[in-house]
Formats: structure tokens, C-alpha cells, sequence
């Protein structure tokens, strides 16, 4: 999917309540944009901009502490900053809790390889078979947390694997 339209329009952008506002530079920032939800992919319940502290027990946390709340069984996602464009596809407790998972052991790789993040994604699309413009732990299934997991974990297995070979010849 391109740029947002409304990042390059002449009339000025209505930002929908609860936001302060929209901002064009960036929503030009997100290449990649997913579609506002509009009903629950897990419940088929309705979905609402709010304010995240609806979600953590009455306090906001984040720069832009706004989120797509299912108002049934309370699957959530977050917006990219400035923007009311979703960073990912509606997330239950468990997919929340792969996703962390998954993407903690992704960070992990990338540290241990020195690569950059664009680098990194790169490297990971390629070995879980996606286009980069794909890859996005904020679009993951579970079997997709599952795939990054296996893939990172096997990379760095086989890599501590070559080292201790490595060091062992050596002597």
C-alpha cells in the first residue's frame, strides 16, 4: 500500500477524537500504512480510537498513547506516532505475548550481529520467505512469531556452534 493521501492533500486533516492531531510529515514516514480497524478480527466485536490508559487501568503511557481497543474482548494495537494509523493488526493477550517474545530474540540476534535494523529485517524476511515491506512483528501471527523465533534461535545456535569450533581449533 503507498503513502497515506492525505499526507500530499491540500485541505487540512481532521484528526478523529481522541487525537490532538494528524500530522502530514508523518504520516510520509509510514511506507507501509494497514487499514484502520474497523471491527475485531477475533471476536468481530467493535473497534475505537482511544486513549491507552483505557487499557492500562487508567494511565497513558508513551509519547502518543493512543490505541484500537476492541470494546468486547479487549484486543488492542497501537498507532504509529503523530499519525492514526495502526502499527500492526489487532492483538489478543497470547499474539501480545509471541510478539514480545519473538521480537526480544530478533533484538537479540541483531545486537550479537552488529547489523543495522534495516539490515536485520532484511536478513529475517529473507530467511522467513516474506518481502520486507512484510515484515513486521506487528503484523505477525502466531506461526509467523513461531518462524522469526525458529529462525533466530537456529541462526544464533548455529553461530555459537561455529565459534566454539572456531576456538576449539585454535587451542
Amino acid at each position: 500500500m503507498p503513502i497515506d493521501p492525505r499526507a500530499n492533500a491540500p485541505e487540512r486533516i481532521a484528526a478523529p477524537a481522541p487525537l490532538p492531531h494528524v500530522s502530514r510529515r508523518a504520516l510520509k514516514r509510514v511506507k507501509n500504512p494497514l487499514a484502520v480497524p474497523t471491527s475485531c478480527r477475533y471476536c468481530a466485536g467493535s473497534v475505537e480510537l482511544v486513549s491507552n490508559s483505557e487499557i492500562y487501568n487508567g494511565r497513558a503511557y508513551g509519547d502518543w498513547p493512543y490505541a484500537y481497543l476492541c470494546t468486547d474482548c479487549k484486543a488492542y494495537v497501537g498507532l504509529h506516532p503523530d499519525t492514526d494509523i495502526p502499527l500492526g493488526t489487532l492483538a489478543n493477550e497470547q499474539l501480545r505475548k509471541d510478539r514480545n517474545a519473538s521480537k526480544a530474540i530478533f533484538h537479540r540476534l541483531k545486537e550479537a550481529r552488529g547489523l543495522s535494523r534495516t539490515l536485520a529485517y532484511q536478513w529475517l524476511a529473507g530467511k522467513m520467505g516474506v518481502s520486507v515491506d512484510e515484515c513486521h512483528f506487528g503484523w505477525f501471527d502466531h506461526e509467523r512469531c513461531a518462524q522469526a523465533s525458529r529462525v533466530c534461535l537456529d541462526d544464533m545456535s548455529a553461530s555459537g556452534t561455529m565459534t566454539a569450533s572456531f576456538s576449539k581449533a585454535r587451542g
